[in-house]
């Protein structure tokens, strides 16, 4: 029975999440300490999920060659914010992440239980032969959601926690209800399609600042440069941000540098550098209001960051 692994920073959960196959870039959105734990259980060709964290994150990059991908939201009460995939918002019976051609462009709410299944594409497939499915590389299946109704979705839902929880072989996982729940939720699952639901508006908008931030991670730039940078105006802009990320794209950016400066921080030695000189060289020219930020967003001064008080 797998045993749930601790985390206290968004670092440590990007290292559990890599030795699963997910390598994501991480950023905490909102501001306090982070904490949660996730549980992980591989079960022959099946990998198998648990996350649970206290803080709104945002979580880009690839997802696993050669996997099929399926998240679905475990939690049980009502969310003031929804989860957002590439800026659509997740019901609370929705399957999603299952498009195998996209990258994870993941926006969770304060408070996440989110439940993964990562299953070898080629054994999808000979199941879904098996069964009479469809060829799932050539059918619509492209979609990157869908809405499998609460009943389905209750029931995934259970048989993940179960298998996370219960001790099982390879083959019951495999032979038993969970590949077939997969298929059948798949094949008759409703929405994600281009042609009956377009793109969020501005989301890609977003995505473009996005990558202008990593490209340029401590370039000085205004709200003016960068609505110059994407051809679009201010207002679209904040709108975009303030819609899919829950931040303004200022606040973004401060938030990426701030993370910029904590992973400096935890790889330098205390005598090879000085907090505000470090700070100084990602745009934070104010000793004072640097150590306010930094603090409100990961509970703790850059200093105690430094000198490995965490």
């Amino acid at each position: 029975m797998p045993s749930f692994q601790a985390f206290n920073s968004v670092e440590e959960l990007a290292d559990l999440l890599q030795a699963t196959g997910l390598s994501l870039q991480l950023c905490q959105l909102s501001g306090g300490r982070l904490h949660g734990r996730m549980a992980m259980r591989e079960l022959g060709p099946l990998r198998l999920l648990r996350l649970q964290v206290n803080r709104r994150l945002h979580c880009s990059g690839s997802k696993p060659a050669h996997r099929q991908l399926v998240a679905l939201d475990l939690a049980k009460s009502q969310r003031q914010a929804p989860l957002r995939a590439h800026g659509y918002a997740m019901g609370p019976d929705a399957l999603f992440g299952l498009d195998t051609c996209s990258e994870v462009h993941l926006s969770t709410p304060e408070v996440l239980d989110l439940g993964v299944v990562m299953l070898e594409h080629s054994v999808l497939q000979q199941h879904s032969t098996a069964f009479g499915g469809p060829d799932l590389a050539a059918s619509a299946l492209r979609s990157n959601w869908l809405e499998v109704g609460p009943e389905r979705h209750r029931s995934m839902g259970r048989f993940l926690l179960m298998l996370l929880s219960a001790p099982s072989g390879p083959a019951a996982a495999i032979q038993g209800d969970l590949v077939p729940l997969l298929l059948e939720a798949m094949v008759h699952g409703s929405g994600g399609r281009a042609d009956l639901f377009p793109p969020p508006a501005r989301i890609e908008l977003v995505k473009q600042v996005q990558q202008w931030v990593d490209d340029h991670p401590s370039e000085p730039i205004s709200l003016e440069s960068l609505c110059r940078q994407v051809h679009t105006g201010r207002r679209s802009l904040l709108q975009g941000f303030r819609e899919h990320l829950g931040v303004g794209p200022m606040a973004y950016i401060k938030l990426k540098r701030l993370h910029g400066i904590r992973r400096e921080l935890l790889k330098a030695q205390p005598e090879s550098l000085t907090v505000a000189g470090l700070a100084a060289r990602w745009g934070f020219l104010n000793p004072g209001h640097f150590a306010r930020d930094y603090r409100r967003l990961f509970g703790e001064l850059p200093s105690q960051t430094l000198n490995g008080s965490r």
